[in-house]
This record gives C-alpha cells, sequence and structure tokens, in this order.
C-alpha cells in the first residue's frame, strides 16, 4: 500500500459523487494541484472534520493510487491552520471564488505551486478581514501572474528600461510590460494607453505585502483593462467569475 502523505491545502473546487463521496480539487503546499476523492466524506465527521468544500483550509491525508489520476484522501482537519471567513458577505465570496478560479486556472497538476499556495492563503485571510476592494483584486492577479511566470512592469519602459516621466504609458500585452511615449512609435503591436496614476498604482499594488494593500489605491479602469487583456492572452477560455466580480466591484474602490 503507498504511504501515506500529509499537507497543507486550500480546497479550489468540490463536487458530490455517489452517495457520501466527494470529488475535489486541492491546492496543497507541498504536493502542487491535486486532485482526489474522498470516500464517506459527507457521512463521517471523524475522518473529515473540515468540510472539504471551496474556501476550506485543511490538513490532508491522502495515498495516491496505482492507477488514476485521483489520490485517495483519507483524513482532512483543521490542525493549527488559518480559516478564512469569506461565505458571510456577497463581495467576499465574488472575489475569493474569482481567486480560487484563477489560481486552479494558472496552476498544473502536481507542479510546483509553494508560491501559488503562499499566496492564495495571504490574500483569503486579508480576504477575510476586510470588504472586497479592486486593489486586493490587482495585487493578487499582479501576484498569481508573477509565481506563473509572468511578472508584468509597471514602473520602466520595457524598450528603453527608464522611468517613464510623461503623462501616459502604453501597455503592450506581448512585452508584459509598459513602454514610454517615447519609445511608442517603434513599437508595432496594438497598446493599452495607461495614465500615469494608474500604471503606478499597480506598481505599487504589485510590490506591496497584500497585508498591507486593504485601503491603498487601485489602478482605473485602463489599469484593470491592461490586466484582463494580458490574462485573456495566456488563459484559454474567459474565467466564469470575472463578470459577476466585476458588476459587484463597479463603483468600488
Amino acid at each position: 500500500m503507498p504511504a501515506e502523505e500529509t499537507s497543507p491545502a486550500v480546497v479550489l473546487r468540490a463536487r458530490d459523487y455517489a452517495e457520501s463521496d466527494r470529488i475535489v480539487t486541492l491546492l496543497t503546499r507541498d504536493y502542487g494541484k491535486l486532485g482526489g476523492i474522498a470516500k464517506g466524506a459527507k457521512a463521517s465527521r471523524h475522518r473529515f472534520e473540515r468540510k472539504l468544500e471551496p474556501f476550506s483550509h485543511v490538513m490532508v491525508h491522502f495515498r495516491r493510487r496505482p492507477h488514476g489520476q485521483l489520490v485517495f484522501i483519507t483524513r482532512a482537519e483543521a490542525a493549527d491552520l488559518l480559516q478564512f471567513r469569506i461565505e458571510d458577505e456577497l463581495g467576499r465570496i465574488a472575489l475569493g471564488t474569482y481567486m480560487l478560479e484563477l489560481t486552479d486556472t494558472l496552476t498544473v497538476e502536481s507542479g510546483d505551486a509553494t508560491d501559488a499556495y503562499q499566496t492564495l492563503v495571504s490574500a483569503l485571510g486579508v480576504l477575510s478581514e476586510h470588504s472586497a476592494q479592486t486593489a486586493i483584486r490587482q495585487a493578487f492577479e499582479l501576484r498569481a501572474l508573477r509565481w506563473a511566470g509572468f511578472g508584468l512592469e509597471f514602473a520602466q519602459c520595457r524598450v528603453c528600461a527608464n522611468q517613464a516621466d510623461t503623462e501616459a504609458v502604453y501597455f503592450v500585452v506581448g512585452r508584459g510590460g509598459v513602454v514610454c511615449a517615447r519609445c511608442r512609435s517603434g513599437v508595432p503591436e496594438a497598446a493599452i494607453r495607461l495614465r500615469m496614476e494608474s500604471a503606478a498604482a499597480l506598481a505599487r499594488l504589485g510590490a506591496m505585502a497584500l497585508e498591507e494593500v486593504s485601503g491603498a489605491t487601485s489602478a482605473g479602469a485602463d489599469g484593470a483593462l491592461a490586466i484582463a487583456r494580458f490574462l485573456n492572452s495566456i488563459v484559454d477560455r474567459k474565467l466564469r467569475t470575472a463578470d459577476f466580480l466585476d458588476s459587484i466591484l463597479s463603483g468600488g474602490t
């Protein structure tokens, strides 16, 4: 029998299977993203102290199966892990669900996901203490893109590497950052015009600790569009939760 393995994990997705089982997608700290089946999860409170629902933060125990992609989850418990308070407010639900979906989209099964796990845990912890805010969303998006290998640049021109000193810069999706007004004519790709205030806000949000982001100034609609266009360029489908989150945050900070 395969040895039992253990890791802290956040439940990204879950669905019922048969009468009492659950099939879940977990983002683990130590083993990356895993799909698993929890036999009797709906009936056994002894083995499954924590419900295997989205947002659950659990110490998961599992065994790998000789055949098949799903691991066999034997236990899930709270241990001393931070528990998230997301489901008591619609804005938190919308933003938290978006965080789960974006994380799920940018991670691969069994790939290294330590940074992804730490970022998600920090972001959900912040969201548990604060209302949903555009600044929190944008800071999370920038960090998610960074650990996925796409660090966006909003402070320096991608062509000349100088700090922009004009009233606007231009975000070029294919270059993963901005070009200054002086270099724009030499860049043939389409670009999104960013006010300097929006570019500066995104640069700050990308550098701040997530715990410091609440109440910070977010980028405007132009900055949000830049991030959205970049995300659309690297994922093969539109995130299901994005439109609902947009409607919740419209008119917010």
